[in-house]
């Protein structure tokens, strides 16, 4: 199991495409929170987290879109199914190795914060607390793509399947709806809106239903993964 993660890290490291699109999330981030800082003059991190989403819709398909499709294009997966460990273990490493390189990304903007912190009273806990939910909310989408990377060997028919699938999830939340469903399935997309859950981590609080919301989510999608990937066995 470690072995593989150290892979799966390793490809990125070893790979001009891992460094490009690292480089091209934390340049894009870091450029837009920046100019909120001095030409909005907004002096807070909430912007931030909520633009991050957005971004981390085409970062996560990107960069999970080859984790099982290459294995299948390439005529691997039968080889990595035979690896003395278990396909639960299989998911899991391979999901820690693409989570561990988002909070690599992630640690990149800590810059902001510590600039933030230096040149005004901003509250650390309540940024603390944002990127957990960066992390969870990361960790949710990042099962999901995982899964369709699984469902097809073509890396960009992968990410395009993810990037829907993750739109929709991103867009229930918004005013699209609004006036045009009615209000009590309205509610119940809400509840199920990632960036409804985000938001109670935007405003510092560790709210318990978010927190199951990620997790259940993130668990479900990994359960889902490994038994289709037991199917292949």
């Amino acid at each position: 199991m470690k072995t593989l993660f150290k892979k799966e890290v390793q490809f990125y490291f070893n790979n001009p495409i891992g460094y490009i699109v690292i480089s091209l999330f934390a340049a894009t981030i870091n450029f837009l929170f920046i100019k909120d800082i001095f030409i909005v003059n907004i002096a807070s991190m909430k912007q931030f987290f909520s633009f991050l989403p957005w971004v981390l819709l085409f970062f996560i398909p990107a960069l999970s879109m080859r984790i099982f499709s290459e294995e299948k294009r390439t005529n691997t997966m039968e080889l990595l199914l035979t690896l003395p460990i278990t396909e639960t273990q299989i998911v899991i490493s391979k999901f820690l190795a693409l989570l561990s390189l988002i909070v690599i990304n992630l640690i990149l903007t800590l810059a902001l914060p510590i600039y933030l912190a230096i040149s005004t009273h901003i509250y650390i806990p309540e940024i603390l607390v944002g990127y957990v939910g960066i992390i969870m909310f990361s960790s949710f989408f990042l099962s999901i793509s995982i899964f369709f990377s699984l469902k097809s060997k073509n890396q960009i028919v992968s990410f395009l399947i993810s990037l829907i699938t993750l739109f929709i999830l991103l867009s229930i939340s918004s005013d699209l709806f609004s006036g045009i469903l009615p209000k009590f399935v309205q509610d119940i997309l809400i509840f199920f809106a990632p960036l409804s859950h985000l938001q109670n981590f935007i405003k510092g609080t560790l709210d318990l239903r978010s927190i199951l919301f990620f997790l259940s989510g993130t668990i479900l999608f990994i359960i889902l993964t490994v038994l289709d990937l037991e199917k292949k066995d």
